[in-house]
Formats: structure tokens, sequence, C-alpha cells
């Protein structure tokens, strides 16, 4: 199993690698970790699936299989993958809030720095 810690740090090096992270930690957040929890916020779109209509009788005995099996695997999944789905939801929110909470501190920062100067 490989820890957060470990993860961050293979990712840093393979994007040091490629040339790709001269950056500070908030342009880090905001130009790959956004983006990948923003893709992953809606995860339970895949699992809905809606079996085309059939008819005759074997196409309907198929229909109501298929039908049996998809809500079978939904109840079985479902319930993790909201959890899955709430944490993802509530991280991207999180990480959003900190990046525009270092924005506007850095403003701050250089309104406080301009001041001092005059």
């Amino acid at each position: 199993m490989i820890d957060s810690e470990m993860l961050r740090s293979k990712a840093k090096s393979i994007l040091k690698k490629e040339g790709k992270l001269k950056e500070s930690n908030e342009n880090f957040l905001k130009n790959f970790i956004l983006p990948g929890l923003e893709a992953s916020k809606n995860i339970l779109e895949t699992i809905y699936f809606k079996p085309p209509k059939r008819f005759g009788l074997m196409g309907k005995i198929k229909t109501f299989v298929q039908e049996k099996i998809i809500f079978t695997t939904i109840n079985v999944i479902e319930k993790p993958s909201m959890r899955q789905q709430k944490f993802n939801n509530l991280t991207f929110k999180a990480i959003e809030e900190i990046t525009k909470e270092i924005e506007n501190l850095k403003s701050d920062l250089e309104k406080l720095k301009s001041k001092t100067k005059n």
C-alpha cells in the first residue's frame, strides 16, 4: 500500500522529469490536483445504465434479466461509491477554498508590502 506522501513525491518526480513542475504548491494544486478532483466528482454516473427495450418474448426476458443484474450491481456498489463521491466533492471544495485563501493572502501581502515601501 502506498501512502499519500510517497504518492505525492513520485508524482512530483515524474513531473520534474517531464519539465512540467517548475511551479509553487499553489499552482500545483490549481493545475493538477483540482482538475483531477473535478473529473472524479461524479463517479456514480457510470453505474446507472438503462438497457435497450427489446420486443418479443426472448427480448423481454433478456431485458428483465439484464435489469435484475444492473439493479443488483447498483445496490452492491452504490453506497461505497456515494461515500467516495461525497469525499471527492468535499476534498475538491476544501482545496478550492484553500487556493482562494492563498490568493487572498498573497494579494494582502502585496498590499502591505506596497504600503511599507511608501
